[in-house]
C-alpha cells in the first residue's frame, strides 16, 4: 500500500499536538512512546509548533538524582487567539469569548425583546465592539453561534423565536470578521461541551436541554448526530396527548415544547395560582414549602420527561443522559423522580446534571470552533472548564 508523505505527516501532526493539548506541559520522548513516533519526526513537528507559536517552551523538567540531563517541557499555547461564542435564545443574547483551551476570557448578556434580525446582528456587533483588547498573539480566529432551533449546512431551517428569514448568518459574520463562522443548535453544542470539557472519554451521549424550548443534543461513536437535515433530536416537537383526553388529529396534538418546556411549566404554574406570571424562583419556593398545586405540576412534568427519555434511551442507547436545565438545576430531585419512573426499563444509564447548565452552549460552540481553528474536526480535544 501507498501511503502518501503528506497524508502522514498531516497525521503525524495532529496526534503530536493533540498529545500536548491533552497531556501537556509534555517533554518530546513523552510524546514519542505516547504515539509511537521516532524523536526525530516528534522534535521536527514540536519544533515547527514553537516556531508556528502553537506551542511553547515550559523550561525543563525536574529531574531524578542521576538521571541525567533534564527533558524541556511543551505546552499548547493557550493564547494563540481567542474565539467569540454566541448563544441566541427567545429572550437572552449571550456571548463567551474563550482562549484556545477553553478558558473564559469574557462573558456578558443582552435581553433579547423580539428583535429583528438587523436589530439582533446590530446587538451582536455591538457586544463585540466593546470587547477588551485580550493578550493573545493572533486576534480573533473563529466564531460560534448557538441557535434554538434546527440547522442544516449551516443554514438555519427553523427557529421559533425569531425570523431570520433568508438572512445569511455565517455569511455576514465572515465577510465582517474574516474568520471561520460556525452555526450550530444548541442542544448539539450542550453535548458537545459534555464530552469535550471531561476527562472521562464518552463514546454515546444525549443531552437533554429544557430551557424555553426542549432539544436533544446527540453523539454517537463521539460525533454528532444531525440526522438528514438536522432535525434529530428535535423532541420539543413530538405529538403528546394527556390522558383523559379524547383521541385528535395528530396535527391538532400539543407539542412537547408547548407543554412541558420550562417557560411552559411556569405558565402553567402562573395559571394555577391564579397570577399573570410565576417566576423559577417561586416555583422552588413552592416546591420546599411543599405546595400540593405545584408539586402535582411537577409530577406531570416528570411523567412527560421521564417518557421521553425512555424513548432517548431506547432510540440510541446512551453511556449517560445529561439533563441542561435550570430548573432541574435548582430542583435536583426531579432527575431521582425520572430515575424511579424508568426502573421498569431492564437498563437504564446514568441521568446526570449537565457540569454549567448556564455555560454548556457557549463553551460546546468554542470547542467547536476551536477544533476548526486547529484544523482537528474529528479529534479528541481535552478543554478547561
Amino acid at each position: 500500500m501507498i501511503i502518501n508523505k503528506d497524508v502522514m505527516r498531516d497525521h503525524n501532526e495532529r496526534s503530536v499536538l493533540q498529545a500536548i493539548v491533552n497531556h501537556g506541559p509534555i517533554s518530546r520522548n513523552e510524546i514519542s512512546k505516547l504515539l509511537g513516533l521516532n524523536k526525530v519526526t516528534v522534535s521536527d513537528i514540536v519544533g515547527n509548533f514553537i516556531d508556528r507559536k502553537l506551542v511553547s517552551s515550559q523550561g525543563e523538567a525536574t529531574a531524578k538524582a542521576g538521571s541525567g540531563r533534564r527533558a524541556e517541557l511543551v505546552a499548547f499555547n493557550a493564547t494563540y487567539g481567542y474565539v467569540i461564542n454566541f448563544s441566541i435564545s427567545g429572550d437572552i443574547l449571550r456571548m463567551l469569548v474563550t482562549q484556545l483551551d477553553g478558558r473564559a476570557l469574557e462573558h456578558s448578556e443582552s435581553p433579547l425583546n423580539q428583535p429583528t434580525v438587523a436589530e439582533l446582528v446590530a446587538k451582536m456587533d455591538e457586544m463585540i465592539a466593546q470587547l477588551p483588547t485580550f493578550e493573545v498573539d493572533n486576534g480573533l480566529q473563529a466564531m460560534s453561534i448557538a441557535i434554538f432551533g434546527s440547522v442544516y449546512q449551516s443554514e438555519i431551517v427553523t427557529s421559533p423565536f425569531i425570523d431570520f428569514g433568508d438572512f445569511d448568518l455565517v455569511g455576514y459574520f465572515k465577510q465582517h470578521y474574516h474568520v471561520p463562522v460556525i452555526l450550530e443548535n444548541e442542544a448539539n453544542l450542550s453535548a458537545v461541551f459534555e464530552q469535550d470539557f471531561s476527562k472521562q472519554e464518552l463514546q454515546s451521549i444525549v443531552s437533554v436541554s429544557i430551557h424555553e424550548g426542549i432539544g436533544a443534543g446527540i453523539l454517537v461513536n463521539k460525533q454528532l448526530y444531525r440526522g438528514n437535515y438536522g432535525r434529530a433530536g428535535e423532541i420539543g416537537q413530538i405529538a403528546i396527548q394527556n390522558p383523559g383526553q379524547p383521541r385528535h388529529r395528530l396535527a391538532n396534538l400539543a407539542s412537547f415544547d408547548s407543554e412541558w418546556s420550562e417557560t411552559a411549566v411556569l405558565r402553567k404554574a402562573a395559571k394555577l395560582k391564579g397570577v399573570k406570571q410565576y417566576t423559577l424562583a417561586e416555583l422552588v419556593t413552592a416546591m420546599a414549602r411543599d405546595d400540593s398545586v405545584i408539586v402535582g405540576l411537577l409530577e406531570d412534568f416528570c411523567y412527560y420527561l421521564a417518557m421521553v427519555t425512555s424513548d432517548l434511551i431506547a432510540a440510541y442507547d446512551p453511556q449517560m443522559v445529561f439533563f441542561n436545565s435550570p430548573m432541574i438545576e435548582q430542583l435536583p430531585e426531579i432527575l431521582k423522580n425520572i430515575q424511579m419512573k424508568l426502573s421498569f426499563m431492564p437498563l437504564v444509564p446514568p441521568l446526570v446534571m449537565s457540569k454549567d447548565a448556564k455555560y454548556a452552549t457557549l463553551l460546546g460552540g468554542a470547542s467547536l470552533a476551536i477544533h476548526q481553528v486547529l484544523e482537528m474536526p474529528n479529534t479528541r480535544l481535552i478543554f478547561h472548564h
